[in-house]
């Protein structure tokens, strides 16, 4: 898809990978509507993008509450018009061990990413499939091919946008609406400033992949647009591991928990 007079909604966009995927889609051609939460780094970014000439709709929302998606949705139709593009950006989430984990904060951890993307994409996907054309874009992460120890929450949350992304694939198949995926390996964001001591429990392992920045993820994207890409993972060490991964899962797991934090009660000489 070129995206020259283009309209896409970008979800997370306050900051990281979010704000960085709505300034190169800007760049590209096409209008942005920036979500999120927080008004303030929002307005900043879509001032940016009007400052170097690009069309920017800065429309904070909650997308983990249905009702004020559905309200975000009205306005948009109503106002702007029907998406061509939808990117699915929006997840939080800490790497916590399971009995470390209060029950609301899974809830929260399920909510964004997954249902922030189940929503966004429900409000919109019908005038999608009436005009017969689009592209819905999940960001994901590793964490939803091989989980690490002390991240459950996050990892099954990963795990369940990987599913829907799957699962809305074949929903909207022939309907000329695409459905796709872009699967960076770590990436420098503020997740890791908001969250003291997760960086420690990445596994080691990773460290091969690479560290990404968020203006390279966007990038991929942009990339991954036009060229109709359903899944693609990055950096290019990350994409030659991951059909691996999928085909014989379990020497990463295992690599994922000998290199990775171990629960503090780990037996000694468990495997």
């Amino acid at each position: 898809m070129e995206l020259l007079g283009k309209l896409a909604v970008v979800t997370g966009a306050s900051s990281g990978i979010g704000a960085a995927t709505a300034v190169a889609i800007a760049a590209a051609g096409a209008e942005v509507i920036l979500v999120a939460r927080t008004p303030g780094p929002l307005t900043k970014t879509a001032e940016l993008i009007r400052s170097r000439g690009g069309q920017a709709h800065a429309l904070p929302a909650d997308l983990t509450s249905y009702s004020e998606v559905e309200d975000l949705a009205d306005q948009v139709l109503g106002d702007i018009g029907v998406p061509d593009i939808i990117v699915n950006n929006a997840g939080a989430g800490r790497f916590l061990f399971l009995d470390e984990t209060d029950p609301e904060e899974a809830v929260q951890m399920m909510a964004a990413p997954y249902f922030a993307a189940f929503f966004v994409s429900r409000a919109f996907v019908t005038p999608m499939i009436a005009r017969g054309s689009g592209n819905i874009l999940q960001i994901n992460t590793p964490a939803a091919t091989v989980p690490w120890p002390g991240a459950v929450g996050y990892a099954s949350a990963r795990y369940a946008v990987r599913g829907f992304t799957e699962s809305l694939r074949q929903d909207l198949r022939g309907t000329g609406v695409r459905v796709s995926s872009v699967t960076p390996a770590k990436v420098d964001t503020p997740y890791f400033d908001r969250n003291p001591g997760a960086e420690d429990r990445i596994p080691r392992i990773e460290k091969l992949l690479g560290t990404m920045t968020p203006e390279q993820v966007a990038d991929v994207v942009v990339s991954a647009i036009r060229h109709d890409a359903d899944d693609v993972h990055a950096p290019w060490r990350w994409a030659a591991l991951h059909p691996i991964a999928r085909a014989i899962p379990r020497p990463f797991h295992w690599l994922a928990w000998h290199t990775g934090t171990k629960h503090p009660r780990t037996v000694a000489g468990a495997a």
